[in-house]
């Protein structure tokens, strides 16, 4: 609950609406938090009836985290515009994310000032399809399905890779006074590993791309309840920020910037739906088969 005396929306911007279409109503929201300046980058565009949406968290001096994530949000975005919708897929996502790479390693090279600057960046396209993911970073994405999580990216960060070796629970690694080491960043280096998910998506879901400024704000627990207290992807990207900001504000207002976008899908994958039918077809002509079968030792 947020406290009457605070003032939840303090360094919040507006709630922007990204897309509306047939696959899903999108939204977004971003905030300074305790910070001097806002590093995190979010938009989205909408291509026919595939929707890109992106969100990026900049990291090094000199305003280098800001310059990192806008860059990489714009080559993101422009990458799938200059891509017509029938070709876009898993490799188009790879593609985006590694000019994006590119681009930000080009203009720290080129201004030493602005050497070491990288950022996170996590991206979906939810095509007729499918929807295609992927991250680098310790930003991340979340498909919820009847409010429960049914996707979630695995950070890539020095604690949890000690999450993965079995050395502590993600609790512990969301506490750890190293949980903000990452291991994989755009930008650091001239190549960038990621690994692209292809996912089905179901009328009802409800997908988050959000900064470690949100999700490390509470225990996963308590944020997947904040995830669904929305009724609508616009509520629920004003609640869920707020309440990160007014929790900030009280526990002395020095927290993270914070950012997520909110996409309430309105229906099923074609992909899913493909994968139904063809296993119905398989299991009638087993069904014929076996009644056949039947029929003849009578």
């Amino acid at each position: 609950m947020i406290e009457n005396n605070i003032n939840a929306t303090i360094g919040l911007e507006e709630v922007k609406t990204i897309a509306t279409c047939n696959i899903c109503d999108a939204v977004g929201r971003s905030g300074i938090g305790g910070r001097k300046e806002n590093q995190d980058s979010y938009s989205g565009i909408r291509i026919g009836e595939t929707v890109v949406l992106t969100v990026c968290d900049g990291m090094g001096g000199m305003n280098g985290g800001q310059t990192a994530s806008r860059i990489a949000v714009a080559e993101i975005l422009q990458t799938f515009t200059e891509t017509p919708e029938a070709e876009i897929s898993a490799d188009t996502v790879r593609l985006a994310v590694e000019n994006a790479n590119a681009a930000i390693y080009r203009r720290a090279m080129n201004e030493p000032p602005l050497r070491g600057m990288g950022t996170t960046a996590t991206v979906v396209v939810l095509s007729p399809n499918a929807a295609y993911a992927t991250h680098v970073g310790d930003s991340r994405i979340y498909l919820l399905h009847k409010g429960k999580k049914d996707f979630r990216t695995f950070d890539h960060s020095k604690v949890f890779e000690m999450v993965e070796q079995g050395m502590m629970s993600e609790e512990q690694a969301r506490q750890s006074s190293f949980s903000n080491i990452i291991t994989r960043a755009l930008g650091i280096r001239p190549q960038v590993e990621m690994k692209v998910e292809t996912l089905p998506y179901r009328k009802g879901d409800r997908l988050i791309l959000c900064c470690d400024g949100i999700w490390n704000a509470k225990p996963e627990t308590d944020m997947l309840k904040l995830f669904n207290e929305g009724k609508t992807a616009a509520e629920e990207v004003k609640l869920l920020t707020e309440h990160i900001n007014a929790y900030g504000l009280e526990h002395g207002g020095d927290h993270d910037n914070l950012t997520a976008i909110v996409a309430d899908i309105k229906q099923n994958s074609k992909m899913q739906h493909s994968c139904f039918k063809i296993v119905g077809r398989a299991l009638g002509r087993q069904w014929q088969r076996i009644k056949g079968t039947c029929k003849k030792k009578k």
